[in-house]
């Protein structure tokens, strides 16, 4: 493995625009029940044989106004990232991604000015022809201190050179603070290392390449809320998209260069 990085980096990226029937975080929770507009940046520099960087930006747009008290319709939420990784070779197919480095995520459109999250991110996936397990960690250092790990694994078929079609579950753990924060209490029922698993998402993509640069991508997510005591918190609320268990579809056109 190099240590020290070529000059001559080689990028590489694709820009992406999908439609959510609602908007279901990353982190593990339903902050929309209706139709959102998103579109992501990303890039990938290859540094050399075993280390890359790379990055995106993510932005956010609401297809109605349901929300409009306490944020904008159109661009109301911005995340990026960089990331420092490593690619590690236990075969010729068989690989080991890992990556480390910074989110940002501030809400541009919102109108509490505090809602200016960061903290540091981690990443790790182990590539492979037959099933690949991956988990993430996110630890915000503000606006209040909190973390959550990913945990899941996604199975690729490949049809053919144009179809492929992915299944996939996955399950957020969230630590008590970040718990606090989402359900206004500590887990206190099924607790795990301080924090809970509060969440369960599977479904599948399916991906149909349309020329060397682009392709449609479909998926379906069934979102469900899992441990107890985070049901019974959300059901209280009087938020409209406060749910235990919602259907999530997404159709996106993804452009690579």
């Amino acid at each position: 493995v190099g240590i020290i990085p070529k000059p001559n980096v080689k990028f590489s990226g694709e820009i992406d625009t999908t439609l959510n029937s609602a908007f279901l975080a990353s982190s593990g929770a339903i902050y929309d029940t209706r139709p959102v507009l998103t579109q992501c940046l990303s890039l990938r520099g290859e540094l050399n044989e075993h280390f890359f960087i790379d990055a995106y930006g993510w932005v956010i747009s609401s297809l109605h106004t349901l929300q409009k008290e306490s944020h904008r319709v159109l661009f109301n939420e911005f995340e990026g990232a960089i990331r420092l990784g490593h690619d590690y070779y236990f075969s010729k197919n068989v690989l080991l991604e890992s990556k480390a480095g910074a989110l940002w995520n501030p809400q541009i459109g919102y109108y509490d000015a505090h809602n200016n999250y960061w903290g540091p991110y981690i990443a790790q996936y182990l590539k492979n022809d037959y099933v690949i397990p991956y988990w993430d960690g996110l630890w915000m250092l503000a606006p209040r201190r909190s973390g959550r790990v990913r945990i899941g694994v996604r199975k690729p078929l490949k049809y053919s050179e144009k179809l492929s079609f992915t299944p996939f579950v996955e399950t957020i753990w969230m630590d008590r603070r970040r718990f606090a924060s989402r359900y206004s209490d500590v887990p206190t029922r099924h607790a795990f290392l301080g924090g809970a698993f509060g969440t369960l998402t599977f479904g599948a993509t399916v991906r149909y390449k349309i020329s060397e640069r682009f392709s449609w991508n479909f998926s379906f997510s069934q979102f469900d809320i899992i441990n107890s005591q985070a049901r019974r918190a959300l059901k209280k609320s009087p938020k409209y998209y406060a749910k235990c268990d919602w259907p999530v579809f997404k159709l996106g056109l993804t452009y690579n260069f």
